[in-house]
């Protein structure tokens, strides 16, 4: 190690420390703001030392601001937040870690000590470093610099510098703390007002599904929804058409949250609008489309299905929209699909659907469903799946609708086990009971 020049102790030294330790202890007691601290103590000490600049740079944690882990004050222009060049950062923080010792030279860039740094281009060449530490623990560094090499840091400025920091690094530290729990605190309250407004939506969206069955014996339709999240993407609905229909209808956006839910509020206006029995459905499907083609995100889209279901003769008269295909189940066990209708909703705004007809007969049943069920995965990754499915719809002929829907619902649960819920799961179940 080289000798550091001596000089006889300077009265103006031990009193600049005094007055900066006095002054830190003001400042510390009117400021807890971390960086009003690292502000004033780089203003400080680029004056004690009448330096071009002084810095402090401060290791991890991660700091609320990344800006503020490096101060820098010139004597020149107000203090900013700035940063040496890694390669001159990770060069003097090196060697005051590996040292643990101050590190003076005149001269950084033809410092025999930092070889990779020669004719380096940085704005200034004289430095003077000196570790900060908490218990023993880099913290980080505080530094005076100047722009022209040569400057001689005597054995006090080098002792000055040193107390500074002593006295400064637990300040930071405690500063930096309470920055940090502040932030933590604000974090928590923000996520209870989140999950205030996640309540507040989730209460609003179930408003805009049925939240009884609709009896009309011998019919009967009930729907449930479980999201993935407080409020999700899916969505069902089922009214009356006048004294001799009703309608059914389950909706699916891509996506999942508040952005889904409220998009998905907009076809449950629409659906109520436009599918009101008066219009041939391929019409009104077609002006569901238009209005969600006007309201969709780009890459937004919706799969739908709808139906018109005549009390008096079973006839199903249906639109599927990109959805799931319904599984209708007949009396005796057999399932087919209803496939008839077109593009999901949003993608073209002027789409043209097709309609399909089925008949229900006593016995028969329907199944609407989101790929929540078929797509709903295990802890190893594997899908419930399709044909799954479809053995539980077929096996469950002879029940009612809550009946089957929480029968689904708990297989799908049992299935899934400790894995998370991926997405919405949504089912309805029409039923047409024998006389």
């Amino acid at each position: 190690m080289a000798t550091l020049p001596r000089t006889p102790a300077d009265p103006q030294r031990l009193m600049a420390e005094l007055d900066f330790l006095s002054q830190l202890c003001t400042t510390v007691a009117s400021s807890t703001d971390l960086q009003g601290i690292l502000d004033w103590i780089v203003q400080k000490t680029t004056a004690m030392f009448s330096a071009d600049e002084g810095s402090i740079k401060l290791l991890g944690p991660e700091l609320v601001s990344p800006s503020v882990k490096t101060r820098v004050a010139s004597r020149a222009s107000e203090i900013s937040s700035g940063s040496w060049p890694p390669e001159i950062s990770m060069h003097v923080m090196g060697f005051l870690i590996a040292k643990n010792e101050p590190l003076a030279s005149p001269d950084l860039t033809a410092d025999t000590r930092f070889q990779g740094l020669r004719n380096a281009p940085i704005r200034f060449r004289s430095v003077l470093a000196v570790p900060l530490k908490v218990e023993n623990r880099f913290t980080g560094l505080l530094a005076v610099t100047t722009a022209k090499p040569g400057r001689e840091w005597t054995a006090d400025e080098i002792k000055l510098l040193a107390i500074v920091a002593s006295n400064s690094a637990a300040v930071i530290e405690q500063a930096r703390l309470r920055e940090g729990a502040r932030e933590q605190k604000r974090l928590e309250e923000e996520a209870v007002r989140r999950e205030r407004e996640l309540d507040h939506a989730r209460t609003i969206q179930m408003t805009l599904v049925p939240s009884r069955p609709l009896l009309i014996p011998p019919w009967a339709v009930m729907g449930r929804i479980v999201p993935a999240r407080k409020v999700g993407g899916d969505a069902f609905d089922y009214f009356p058409l006048g004294p001799d229909r009703f309608a059914v209808a389950i909706a699916d956006v891509s996506g999942k949250g508040i952005p889904a839910s409220l998009l998905m509020s907009n076809v449950q206006g629409s659906l109520r609008a436009f599918c009101n029995g008066r219009s041939p459905i391929a019409i009104a499907v077609q002006q569901v489309n238009q209005s969600v083609a006007r309201n969709a995100a780009s890459g937004k889209f919706i799969t739908f299905f709808y139906a018109e279901v005549n009390l008096a003769d079973g006839r199903v008269t249906y639109c599927n929209a990109g959805h799931n295909y319904p599984l209708l189940r007949r009396r005796d066990g057999t399932l087919s699909e209803l496939r008839e209708g077109g593009l999901p909703l949003g993608i073209i705004d002027d789409s043209v659907y097709d309609v399909g007809e089925i008949d229900l007969v006593p016995g028969d049943a329907l199944l609407l469903y989101s790929d929540g069920i078929p797509e709903a995965l295990n802890e190893r990754g594997e899908e419930f799946g399709d044909e799954r499915l479809q053995q539980l719809w077929s096996a469950g002929r002879g029940a009612s609708p809550e009946e089957i829907i929480q029968g689904l619902m708990d297989d799908v649960e049992a299935f899934r086990g400790r894995a998370e819920q991926s997405d919405d799961i949504t089912a309805v179940v029409v039923t047409r009971q024998p006389s």
